[in-house]
């Protein structure tokens, strides 16, 4: 009978890569014609390379035979396959706004988890948290499921665009800026409850930022809201550490 771990420990690999794979090879089309006020500007994007440079190395990592029935990666491991996995699937489903809104929600309810999940438990554990612990595993999966959350707002908008749906009252300003600051309100709570790494605040903030870039100075509302957001998410993760 197959090693349910060894089989857990190829699948979280295969996911990741095949995440990365299909997700490179789709078509993500020029974002700066989109009338989005919830989409990052262009250069946020660039913190794939981070996210993804963490995720290969945590794939490895996890794969190693020592690290096979280590209680964090088996807490993780399905979770974070689950939602890399389906990453990679939003760009080509941009044609069918319901299904992509589908594995939008499926993805940020699957990064959460495995987000939570990592959370030390000292009681359970044989060992208390290593570097290697943080750097391999929190800190990428913490970077990825920050990213993730803006990504939700933003991808979450442009599927609702995709439909022609026209936003009710009070218009797609107001929207966008309520969207923005449930953003900020949510992640600053995963940040002040859930202090797993500071790299889930980093990322929502980089995020928010490009939002306000792309926004200001001519949509004020949700462009401030942004940077607001943003702020709020930092400063939460900053008086949790030193709650901490």
């Amino acid at each position: 009978m197959p090693d349910p771990d060894v089989i857990r420990q190829i699948a979280t690999a295969s996911a990741i890569s095949g995440g990365f794979l299909v997700g490179v090879s789709g078509d993500y089309g020029d974002g700066t014609t989109s009338p989005s006020m919830v989409l990052p500007a262009g250069y946020s994007f660039s913190i794939w390379t981070p996210i993804y440079a963490g995720l290969f190395s945590h794939a490895i990592y996890q794969a190693l035979p020592a690290q096979r029935r280590d209680p964090l990666l088996r807490r993780t491991g399905y979770p974070l396959a689950c939602a890399v996995g389906l990453s990679g699937f939003w760009v080509w489903t941009q044609d069918i706004p319901g299904l992509e809104l589908c594995l939008i929600a499926a993805t940020t309810a699957a990064a959460l988890t495995a987000y939570v999940r990592a959370a030390p438990e000292q009681h359970s554990e044989a060992k208390p948290e290593s570097t290697r612990d943080r750097w391999l595993v929190r800190i990428p999966l913490a970077m990825f499921s920050g990213w993730i959350t803006v990504a939700t707002v933003a991808g979450g908008a442009e599927a609702i665009i995709a439909t022609g749906l026209r936003a009710p009252w009070p218009g797609a300003e107001a929207w966008s800026t309520a969207a923005l600051a449930a953003a900020g309100g949510a992640a600053s709570a995963i940040a002040w409850l859930r202090p797993i790494s500071s790299a889930y605040a980093g990322a929502v903030a980089w995020g928010l930022a490009g939002v306000a870039v792309r926004n200001l100075p001519k949509r004020t509302r949700p462009g401030v809201t942004a940077a607001l957001a943003g702020a709020a998410v930092a400063l939460a993760a900053i008086a949790s550490t030193r709650r901490r």
